[in-house]
């Protein structure tokens, strides 16, 4: 009886081995669909947070190119401004130099400046005009009496 016995024995081992393999296969696999469940769910999480960040930056990116487009205005202004006064204070006689020299500003700065008044052609300066003024009539009563000369 005793090697009926140790065969059943034998066999209840073998099967008590494959139930704790089969056991443990089931613990590993539900561990790792736990796992995967979990990364699944923070990566998630992840991402959404990284959005935020991505339309986070897009609004400050947005409000930095607003805040700079109405400081190009307000500089634009500011400049043209100083730059009818310096062209005024050419106007009296001043050079680049002596008006840098005056503001404490370098010569460039102050050429700069002053170049603005002449692209946008905008100068509030009455001496400039009555210069400009009086250029032009003297140009054109030249031409005139050229004009005469040759007729």
């Amino acid at each position: 009886m005793s090697g009926s016995g140790d065969a059943v024995h034998n066999e209840s081992k073998v099967v008590s081995a494959r139930s704790q393999a089969r056991s443990k296969l089931s613990e590993r696999r539900a561990e790792l669909l736990k796992r995967i469940s979990d990364n699944q769910r923070d990566l998630e999480r992840a991402l959404a947070s990284l959005e935020k960040v991505g339309k986070a930056a897009a609004r400050r990116d947005a409000a930095i190119a607003k805040v700079t487009e109405e400081f190009e205005k307000k500089k634009a202004a500011a400049e043209l401004a100083a730059s009818k006064s310096l062209a005024q204070v050419a106007g009296r006689g001043e050079t680049a130099a002596s008006i840098a020299e005056l503001v404490d500003l370098d010569v460039a700065t102050v050429r700069r400046l002053m170049k603005i008044v002449e692209e946008t052609g905008d100068s509030t300066s009455s001496s400039q005009a009555s210069t400009k003024g009086s250029g032009e009539s003297s140009e054109s009563t030249a031409t005139a009496k050229a004009s005469a000369a040759g007729a």
